[in-house]
C-alpha cells in the first residue's frame, strides 16, 4: 500500500551527522511515512521498518543522482527530500502535508534555519542564517504563488519543501547530476505550480552550506531557470537576472575565461546576451562591459578588461558628454571602440549614493551625529547634503553642518574624486521627537546629479537607550530611533539562549582608558572565569592577566607575549573558561594540547565581554598607539571588539593620497648615507635583506639603517629605525636614502627613484616555479601587467643571484638587462654557522637530541581555502617520541589557519625568519618551495610531498626544469608514503642526486654572500 509521504535521503559516505537526521525522521508525528536512504550508509542502521536502503552503482555518490533514484523508487502521495546533515522538527511533515491536503496546492514549504548542537531541543534553534520563506512574523500564506511571494526566490533549498507526487511526475522534475544544488528544481516547481502553501513554522534545521558547485555548471543552470522565468513568470525575471549578473558564479566564470574558449563554455557565455535588458541596465558599467564582451565572444578584450579592473580602475573617473541631455560616462577601456554601444559606458548606476553615520553620541536629551555623504565618482566640494528623519510619509528635517573629512577620500579606494568636503554633523532633539520608529535618510546633489536613500552605519553595531528612545546604529539599516522597550535584556536576534554555554557573560566593562605607554585598560564588574582576558582574531589568540577584586576586575591589554603589538584586524574580547583538559575522545584543549586522534573540540566556551550601557552610548574615541590606530566597536548586543589598523593619516593612505604625493614630489633631493630595507613588503625582518642589513651595520656602523614595517609585527636590533609602510617617514626615507634593498618587486605607487640612489633587488628564492613574464598561459597564476612590471624592474640597479641557473631564469622572467651579482644568497650564510643553528634551536625552545622535521609547503595560486595538503596532526601522531614536527605555513595563508601546538607538533608559521628554522631542522618536508634550494646548503635530507604535481606543473605555475628527475630526495604522492619514509626510509640513497642538485643550484653559497654584496654596494 502506498505511503502517505516519501522522504528521500541521499547517503554518499561523508555524512558526519546523518544519524541525527534519521532520528529526527523516525520521530515524525505524521502517520504513514517511508524514508528511502539512497547510497552507502557506512555503519548507519535504519531506525525502524519504515526506512529502506536503495543501493546504486556508478554515480551513486552524486546527491542529485541519488535523489532522482529515490524519487523514482518512492511510493508516497507526497514527496520530500532531506539532506543527511539536516534535522527535521517532529511536527514539520505533519504540518506541511496537512496544509497540502487542506488547500490542494502543488507544494508546501516553511522556514529553514541554522541548527547548533547546543540547542536543548530542535525547535528552539537560533536563526544563524536569515529566514527567507514565510512571513517574518510567522504567519502562513496558503494558496499563494511565487509571483505573489517573490521571497521564495531567495532560498530555493528543497529541504523544507513537500511536493505533491502527481505534480512532480507530471512535470518530470529532476535534480541535475554533479551540481549539488536545489534551485533548478525548486524554482521551476514554484513557477509551474497552480499554488503553494508557505508556512510560518520552522520545518528544517540545517548545519550550513554545501560544498561549492562548479561555477560554470551553476551558471548554466541559472540561465536555464532565467529562460523558464521569461516564459512563465516574466515579472520575476528582472530581479532573478539581476541577482545572477551580480553573483559570485558569474564573477568566477568571467575571471577564468581564456582565449580560445572551448565550445561548451562559449555557448554558455553567449547566452548571457539573453539576460533581461532591464536587469543588465541596472548593473555598474564594469559588469555590463564584462557581460557584453563575454556574450560577443570578445575574449581578448575581456582579458584586457580584467587586467584593467585589477590595477587601473581606481584611477579612472567619469566624463560628461552630450548636449541635451548631458550624460556622465565612465572612462573605461574600449570607450571609443565602434563595436560597442555608447550606452554600455553610461555611469547612471555607478553614480550611487554613499551615506554613512560614523558616530552617534547621547548627552542632555540630544543625539549628536557625525557622518559623511557623497555621490560616487563626483567631487564633494560643491555638493549639497540634506538630512531628515522619516516615518512612513512623515519627515522631520535636520540641520546640517558641513565638516572636513579627508579620511573619507582616503578610504574611498579611488584616486580621481575628492570627498574631503563630504562630512556632516547634526543634532536630534529627543525631547521633541514624536513617538514612533524613525530612520535617517540623506540626499546629495552634486554636478547636476541627485541621489537619495537611507544612510548606513559604520562598522560595528550599537544599540542603547537614550531616555525613552531606543537608538540603533547598524551597518545595514543605519540609524533608527524607536520607543524604548523597557528595562529587560537587550534584543536577542541571534538566539543566544540556545547557545548559553558559549555566551555566558564574562562581566561588564564599565571603564575603558588608555595609559601613557599605549596600553588599553579595561575595568569591569563581575568575575572573569579564568582570571584573564583573551583577544581572538580567527585562529590567533592572545591573553592578558586580570586583577580581580571582590566586585571588579582590571586588565591591561598591551603587547603580546612575543613582545609585539596586535596585528591589524578586528579582535573579539573574550573571557575564557577555566583551563580545559584532554577529553577521552581526544579533543584539543584551549591551550593547544594535541590528542592521539588529533581532533578539535566542537566549540569553545569563551564568554563574551560586554560594555556597559553608558559606554555603548559614549564609547572611547579611536586612539593611535605605536604603529596602529585602535577603535572600540560593539555588536548590537554590546559585545566588545577592537578594530586595529596601521596608523596612517588620511593624506598617507589610499590611491588618492598616492596621486597627491606624486604631484608634489620634489624633483631633486640630497641623498643621505642611509639604507632602507624591505622584506616581503614590510611583513618581516628576514630573508636576504636581513642578512645584508646586519652585515652592513657590522661593517659600517655609522650608516643609518631603516626598516619598513607594514604592521609592526617584528622587532629590529638596537640602532635600527622602523618606519610604517606608506607613512611620511617611509616616503622621506625612500626619497633621501642612498641605498634601497628589497626582496620583492614592488615599492609604493608614489615611489619615484631619485638620481644617484642604488636599488638592490635580492629576490627571495631560486625559481623552480615560473615567474613574471614566463607566466603566460598559466591560467591560475597571478600576473603583474607587463608595463607595471617593466616600470618596477627599471628601478633596479643590482639583482642578486644564487647560481648561473637563477641568473638566466630571473633575467628572462623579469626582462631585466641590468647588472646581476652572482653572490649566492645572503640569507643562507647562517646555515654554515653551527652556532647560529644552536641559537635558532634555543630561540625555538628546543632542547635535547630530538629529530626536528620541518614541514614547509609553498602556496597555491588556485587555492583560496588555505589548506595544508599534509595533515600535521596525523603526521605528528605517527612519528616517534623523539621527533618534533615544526609546521611553517606559507605567509600568504598562515593567518587563516589553525595549527595546534603540543609535545610533538609546533606551529612556527609566525616565527620571524625561515632561515633560522632551516638551520634548526634535521629533515625538510616540502613540495615546490624554494626552501629546498636553501636547505641543500646543509646537506640534510629532504622529502617532497607532491600530491598535485601534474596539476601544479602543467596548469598552476609551470617549472623551469624537470623537478621529478632532479629533486634531491623522494618525490611522493600520498601522505602514507611520506610517513613511511620519515619513519623507515633510507634517505641516503639520494646522495649523488643531492650533490648534483647543490652544485647546480647553490654553488656560491659558502657563508660569505652577505659580505660580497656589501663590498659591491658600499666598498
Amino acid at each position: 500500500m502506498p505511503a502517505r509521504l516519501s522522504v528521500v535521503v541521499p547517503l554518499h559516505g561523508g555524512e558526519e551527522h546523518a544519524e541525527e537526521c534519521l532520528e529526527s525522521l523516525r520521530d515524525q508525528t505524521l502517520d504513514d511515512i517511508e524514508v528511502i536512504l539512497v547510497g552507502r550508509p557506512r555503519g548507519l542502521r535504519p531506525p525502524d521498518h519504515r526506512f529502506t536502503l536503495l543501493t546504486l552503482g556508478d554515480g551513486g555518490d552524486d546527491p542529485g543522482t541519488a535523489r532522482n533514484a529515490g524519487a523514482s523508487f518512492a511510493t508516497g502521495r507526497y514527496l520530500a527530500f532531506a539532506d543527511p546533515g539536516s534535522v527535521v522538527p517532529a511536527d514539520a511533515y505533519r504540518a506541511l502535508v496537512g496544509a497540502l491536503e487542506y488547500t490542494g496546492s502543488d507544494l508546501a514549504c516553511g522556514r529553514i534555519r541554522a541548527w547548533t548542537p547546543y540547542a536543548p531541543d530542535h525547535t528552539s534553534t537560533p536563526a544563524d542564517v536569515p529566514d527567507q520563506k514565510g512571513d517574518p512574523k510567522g504567519r502562513a500564506r496558503l494558496r499563494t504563488h511565487i509571483t505573489r511571494h517573490p521571497k521564495l526566490l531567495d532560498d530555493p533549498r528543497a529541504g523544507g519543501t513537500v511536493f505533491r507526487r502527481e505534480f512532480w511526475n507530471r512535470h518530470g522534475f529532476a535534480f541535475l547530476a554533479g551540481l549539488g544544488e536545489d534551485f533548478p528544481v525548486t524554482i521551476p516547481a514554484h513557477v509551474l505550480s497552480t499554488s503553494a502553501d508557505v508556512l510560518g513554522d520552522v520545518v528544517c534545521l540545517t548545519r550550513g552550506s554545501r560544498p561549492p558547485a562548479d561555477p560554470l555548471r551553476r551558471l548554466e543552470a541559472m540561465l536555464e531557470v532565467s529562460d523558464l522565468l521569461g516564459r512563465h513568470a516574466p515579472q520575476l525575471r528582472t530581479a532573478y537576472d539581476l541577482r545572477l549578473a551580480e553573483g559570485p558564479d558569474l564573477d568566477a566564470v568571467l575571471g577564468s575565461v581564456r582565449d580560445p574558449v572551448p565550445d561548451a563554455p562559449a555557448e554558455i557565455l553567449g547566452r548571457l546576451g539573453r539576460l533581461d535588458p532591464e536587469a543588465v541596465e541596472r548593473l555598474p558599467v564594469l559588469r555590463r562591459l564584462q557581460i557584453h564582451l563575454a556574450a560577443s565572444g570578445m575574449t581578448g578584450e575581456l582579458a584586457e578588461l580584467r587586467t584593467f579592473a585589477a590595477s587601473e580602475i581606481r584611477h579612472r573617473g567619469v566624463l560628461r558628454r552630450g548636449l541635451r541631455p548631458r550624460r556622465w560616462y565612465l572612462d573605461y577601456p574600449f570607450r571609443r571602440d565602434p563595436r560597442l554601444p555608447r550606452s554600455l559606458f553610461d555611469a547612471t548606476h555607478d553614480l550611487r549614493l554613499v551615506a554613512c553615520v560614523d558616530d552617534v553620541r547621547h548627552a542632555d536629551d540630544r543625539l549628536a551625529l557625525a557622518g559623511h555623504a557623497y555621490i560616487a565618482h563626483l567631487d564633494s566640494g560643491r555638493s549639497r547634503i540634506e538630512l531628515w528623519l522619516q516615518r512612513g510619509e512623515e519627515r522631520i528635517a535636520l540641520p546640517v553642518r558641513r565638516t572636513r573629512r579627508p579620511d573619507v577620500t582616503a578610504d574611498s579606494r579611488q584616486s580621481v574624486a575628492c570627498h574631503d568636503d563630504s562630512g556632516f554633523e547634526t543634532v536630534i532633539a529627543l525631547d521633541t521627537l514624536p513617538a514612533g520608529r524613525w530612520a535617517l535618510h540623506a540626499r546629495v546633489r552634486a554636478r547636476g546629479v541627485t541621489r537619495t536613500g537611507r544612510a548606513v552605519g559604520a562598522p560595528g553595531e550599537r544599540v542603547f537607550d537614550a531616555g525613552n528612545t531606543r537608538v540603533s546604529l547598524t551597518r545595514d539599516r543605519g540609524l533608527t530611533l524607536g520607543p524604548r522597550t523597557g528595562g529587560g535584556p537587550r534584543p536577542d536576534p541571534g538566539g543566544e539562549m540556545a547557545t548559553a554555554r558559549r555566551t555566558e557573560s564574562g562581566g561588564e566593562i564599565s571603564t575603558i582608558r588608555w595609559t601613557e605607554s599605549g596600553e588599553l585598560v579595561l575595568e569591569g564588574t563581575g568575575r572573569c572565569p579564568a582570571g584573564r582576558i583573551v583577544l581572538e582574531r580567527g585562529a590567533e589568540r592572545h591573553s592578558w592577566p586580570v586583577r580581580q577584586d571582590e566586585e571588579t576586575w582590571t586588565a591591561a591589554v598591551g603587547r603580546t607575549a612575543e613582545g609585539l603589538p596586535l596585528r591589524s584586524g578586528t579582535w573579539r574580547v573574550l573571557a575564557p573558561s577555566p583551563e580545559g583538559t584532554l577529553s577521552p575522545e581526544g579533543t584539543l584543549s584551549p591551550e593547544g594540547a594535541v590528542s592521539p586522534e588529533g581532533t578539535l573540540s566542537p566549540e569553545g566556551t569563551d564568554a563574551r565581554v560586554r560594555l556597559s550601557a553608558a559606554l555603548i552610548a559614549d564609547p572611547p574615541r579611536p586612539r593611535v598607539t605605536g604603529f596602529h590606530e585602535i577603535s572600540v566597536r560593539t555588536s548590537r548586543d554590546g559585545d566588545l571588539s577592537l578594530a586595529v589598523r596601521p596608523a596612517l593619516g588620511p593624506h598617507e593612505r589610499g590611491p588618492y593620497a598616492t596621486r597627491r604625493r606624486r604631484a608634489v614630489a620634489p624633483r631633486r633631493t640630497t641623498l643621505r648615507d642611509a639604507a632602507v630595507f624591505d622584506s616581503y613588503g614590510g611583513g618581516q625582518y628576514s630573508c636576504n635583506p636581513r642578512a645584508v642589513s646586519e652585515e652592513l651595520a657590522r661593517r659600517h656602523p655609522g650608516m643609518e639603517i631603516v626598516w619598513v614595517t607594514r604592521d609592526g609585527q617584528f622587532a629590529v636590533p638596537p640602532g635600527v629605525r622602523l618606519v610604517l609602510y606608506g607613512s611620511r617617514e617611509h616616503e622621506e626615507a625612500l626619497r633621501t636614502s642612498r641605498f634601497v634593498v628589497a626582496n620583492r618587486r614592488t615599492q609604493p605607487g608614489w615611489y619615484r627613484k631619485p638620481r644617484g640612489q642604488t636599488v638592490v633587488q635580492t629576490w627571495h628564492g631560486t625559481p623552480l616555479k615560473r615567474l613574471g613574464l614566463d607566466l603566460e598561459g598559466m591560467p591560475y597564476a597571478q600576473r603583474v601587467p607587463r608595463d607595471e612590471l617593466a616600470r618596477q624592474v627599471a628601478t633596479w640597479d643590482l639583482l642578486l643571484s644564487p647560481s648561473p641557473f637563477a641568473t638566466s631564469a630571473l633575467r628572462g622572467a623579469f626582462g631585466y638587462e641590468g647588472e646581476i651579482l652572482e653572490s649566492g644568497y645572503p640569507r643562507n650564510d647562517l646555515l654554515f654557522d653551527p652556532a647560529r643553528a644552536r641559537a635558532a634551536r634555543r630561540r625555538l625552545g628546543l632542547t635535547g637530541d630530538r629529530r626536528i622535521i620541518l614541514y614547509a609547503p609553498t602556496w597555491r595560486d588556485d587555492d583560496t581555502g588555505g589548506r595544508l595538503a599534509l595533515d600535521p596532526v596525523r603526521v605528528a601522531g605517527a612519528l616517534g617520541d623523539d621527533d618534533l614536527l615544526l609546521v611553517r605555513a606559507h605567509y600568504l595563508v598562515a593567518r587563516d589557519m589553525t595549527i595546534p601546538n603540543g609535545d610533538r607538533i609546533r606551529d612556527v608559521s609566525r616565527f620571524p625568519d625561515m632561515a633560522d628554522l632551516l638551520a634548526a631542522a634535521d629533515v625538510l618536508v616540502t613540495d615546490y618551495s624554494s626552501a629546498m634550494f636553501d636547505f641543500a646548503c646543509t646537506g640534510r635530507p629532504m622529502v617532497f610531498f607532491t600530491h598535485d604535481l601534474e596539476h601544479y606543473r602543467d596548469e598552476v605555475r609551470g617549472f623551469y626544469f624537470d623537478f621529478e628527475a632532479e629533486a634531491p630526495g623522494p618525490v611522493l604522492g600520498t601522505a602514507d608514503d611520506v610517513l613511511d619514509v620519515l619513519r623507515y626510509g633510507d634517505l641516503g640513497q639520494f646522495a649523488a642526486r643531492y650533490e648534483g642538485f647543490a652544485r647546480r643550484y647553490c654553488p656560491w653559497d659558502d657563508g660569505h654572500a652577505s659580505a660580497r654584496v656589501v663590498a659591491r654596494v658600499r666598498p
